[in-house]
């Protein structure tokens, strides 16, 4: 199995190799850059009008040498394959352990991972998809974003697994907010119960879920972005998520990764519910 990387050759591409040597040689998976270069338009030309065809072929030939010749002066395997790329992605992805995208930039890869690309392999559910607003260079400490569903507790286990292949510390951050809110813990009647008390039976309960202590802090938190914030203050450099999916509904996803798939400014890694690393 390795790490897939789907880039393109936009201002992103050297972020994205450096996180995947980075993880190449910290989980010992290797990793594989992978361009797809978009022919269904070229395709419907050709069969439009036959004489673009050879045209268009060796075009297409050149373009895919080229791209090649790049990825694989990076020192990272490297394939160049044709298709329509967010399903020769998710085929791809199927048959690796983790795929990483890069979200940095403005070119037409990186703009798809933060809309369709990343949300059609979230939604599939079928692979730890890994976000990079930034490059990862380092890890010292991963936040785990925690409820009581099987999938966060899914996504600690497999952050566990990162912090000792990575030498970093894991911890989990649970958010409870009021009735409305992003985080209304319904495990608990926080109606009869002053604030304190839901904090510290939060903390209570979710660590009796992960069969550890010390490892969960519970804060209050009204939105998803709060916490971000958290993640941030605490000097997180990976934030983990778990992820109900599969299911086109959209918040099967839960609202939290729906809003930090979009917004987080750390790399964050989605998990889907089933996952074992």
């Amino acid at each position: 199995m390795r790490l897939l990387a789907a880039v393109d050759l936009g201002e992103g591409l050297e972020s994205l190799v450096e996180s995947a040597r980075f993880l190449q040689e910290g989980l010992g998976i290797p990793a594989e850059l992978l361009h797809v270069v978009p022919t269904p338009y070229f395709e419907a030309l050709g069969r439009r009008l036959p004489h673009l065809r050879p045209g268009l072929e060796e075009a297409l030939s050149r373009m895919e040498a080229e791209v090649a010749k790049t990825l694989v002066d990076t020192g990272l395997r490297a394939r160049v394959l044709r298709g329509f790329p967010a399903q020769v992605v998710a085929g791809e992805a199927l048959k690796s352990r983790l795929v990483l995208l890069g979200q940095r930039g403005t070119d037409a890869l990186e703009v798809l991972a933060r809309g369709g690309l990343a949300r059609y392999l979230l939604h599939r559910g079928e692979v730890p998809v890994l976000l990079l607003p930034r490059t990862l260079r380092g890890v010292r400490r991963i936040a785990v974003g925690l409820d009581d569903s099987p999938a966060s507790l899914s996504a600690f286990r497999v952050a566990e697994a990162w912090g000792r292949a990575l030498g970093a510390e894991v911890f989990g951050l649970h958010l409870v907010s009021g009735q409305g809110g992003c985080c209304f813990p319904t495990y608990l009647d926080p109606e009869t119960l002053g604030l304190a008390d839901v904090l510290a039976r939060a903390k209570a309960h979710l660590e009796a879920l992960l069969k550890a202590t010390g490892v969960v802090e519970v804060s209050k938190g009204e939105e998803e972005l709060d916490l971000l914030r958290l993640a941030k203050a605490r000097e997180a450099d990976l934030l983990v998520l778990g992820s109900k999916a599969k299911s086109t509904w959209r918040h099967r996803l839960g609202r939290m990764v729906e809003v930090l798939s979009h917004r987080s400014s750390l790399p964050l890694l989605v998990v889907p519910e089933a996952t074992v690393w």
